[in-house]
């Protein structure tokens, strides 16, 4: 049933791209939508300010011809988990020292 849903929505999506245009103006305060421009501009900023976000190219065959082939999709990596933070505070300092040829 997933797959089925999945697919409906892929053309359902291909569809509606097909028809609307690539936005050219800005309409963010009122609708929340960016341009491409805007979009690479504020990616550029985030991948800055934040190690943990990189531009990605992706797959070429599924590249949008408005984006920057090396800027298609952001990603994050290596996020601290405040579950896994507070879990290595309850350690901090416990550990044992293991004598051996690594040192």
């Amino acid at each position: 049933m997933d797959l089925l849903k999945h697919k409906v929505h892929t053309a359902y999506k291909g569809v509606a791209e097909s028809l609307m245009s690539t936005r050219t103006t800005s309409a963010f305060i009122e609708k929340g939508v960016v341009t491409p421009d805007e979009f690479v501009i504020a990616g550029d900023f985030l991948v800055a300010q934040c190690p943990t976000w990189s531009w990605q190219g992706g797959d070429p065959k599924h590249a949008k011809p408005y984006l920057p082939a090396d800027k298609q999709f952001l990603v994050t990596r290596n996020v601290p988990c405040l579950k896994r933070a507070a879990a290595m505070e309850e350690y901090a300092g416990k550990e044992n020292h293991l004598d051996g040829e690594d040192e």
